[in-house]
């Protein structure tokens, strides 16, 4: 518990030493320990206003503590590989009747004080990876301006996530470059998407000819016989790395019906797992990605084999694909080292 003046730490959670205990609990102790410290600025130096904000306080206190573990051991492995917190995340949230990250003014505050894994993963997970997603949108200089502007602005005070979003729109606007620029829509346009809505969506992508593919997107539905008709849209960041420029770039997906893609050489979209979303491939599709994995699994990265499997199995389980196609997907594993 993040008390200011006095962390307490449960006493399994807080204890570590080097021979007797897997190195996983090292982990976590690291992770805890820094989750609780990031809490002294978001959580009690600015406070949330209300229980339907609580993911200002987790998203970023999870999000925080990634960078602030990495930082200590010399890495970046925590911060880059968030496919645990998608996974898991996803799972949580393709449930129907999930709350969103952020509740309305007429939402039931009790649903986000709950305690039960489901919604946890929502507040810590989704949230901190929705975060993620807006430090690539405006990139990472002027999201760290942005907070600390945030924390200045708001120092011993109350806000929600309309303050923090007014102010990394100001900081935004004010600086050059970002993946906003020349869009007609806002960060809070974006991000309303993200937050305000339950779930997440899928990502169809269709092969036109050689790298050239449509996206279309849709509302993910775990089992689809339990459907209903559904018009939620996302504002989805689609990242990609320009290969004349070799800059980090995005295309924008935000309406449902299908757009023209390139690309450029890569198996899959979203690479990097950058997005909060599931994608779908066509057959053909599938196909040369498990024949690439068998000849040298490393053309994918380890972020796009894991959503890979976690994505074909999800979408197996209620007959939405084929398990024959889940399971080709596996099959290079017995290669793999980034467990």
């Amino acid at each position: 518990m993040e008390n200011w003046g006095l962390i307490t730490i449960r006493q399994r959670d807080g204890l570590y030493k080097d021979g007797l205990f897997p190195i996983i609990q090292k982990h976590n102790l690291q992770e805890i320990i820094a989750h609780e410290v990031s809490h002294q600025w978001f959580g009690n130096l600015v406070t949330m206003k209300w229980w339907s904000d609580l993911w200002l306080n987790e998203g970023f206190a999870t999000l925080i503590s990634l960078k602030g573990v990495d930082f200590l051991e010399n890495t970046t492995w925590r911060y880059d590989d968030r496919a645990e917190l998608q996974c898991f995340a996803l799972r949580s949230d393709q449930i129907n009747g999930m709350i969103p990250v952020s509740g309305g003014e007429y939402s039931n505050p009790g649903r986000y004080t709950e305690v039960t894994s489901h919604l946890n993963h929502i507040i810590y997970k989704k949230s901190s990876i929705i975060i993620r997603m807006i430090e690539r949108i405006i990139e990472e200089d002027t999201f760290k301006k942005g907070l600390r502007r945030f924390l200045n602005s708001f120092l011993y005070k109350n806000a929600d996530h309309e303050d923090l979003f007014n102010v990394l729109v100001y900081v935004h606007d004010s600086s050059a470059g970002g993946h906003l620029s020349g869009q007609n829509f806002s960060l809070s346009d974006v991000m309303d998407t993200w937050i305000r809505q339950p779930h997440f969506p899928l990502v169809h992508v269709n092969r036109k000819e050689g790298s050239i593919v449509t996206l279309r997107q849709e509302k993910y539905e775990h089992v689809p016989y339990l459907a209903k008709v559904n018009d939620q849209v996302w504002k989805i960041p689609i990242f990609y790395d320009d290969p004349v420029s070799a800059k980090h770039k995005v295309f924008w997906l935000t309406d449902k019906q299908p757009h023209v893609f390139d690309m450029a050489g890569q198996y899959v979209v979203d690479p990097h797992q950058l997005t909060y979303m599931r994608i779908r491939y066509d057959i053909e599709m599938y196909s040369d990605i498990t024949m690439a994995l068998l000849h040298d699994y490393r053309v994918i990265p380890t972020n796009s084999r894991s959503r890979l499997i976690d994505d074909t199995f999800s979408m197996a389980e209620h007959d939405q694909m084929s398990y024959k196609v889940a399971f080709n997907v596996t099959m290079y594993m017995s290669k793999e080292v980034s467990f």
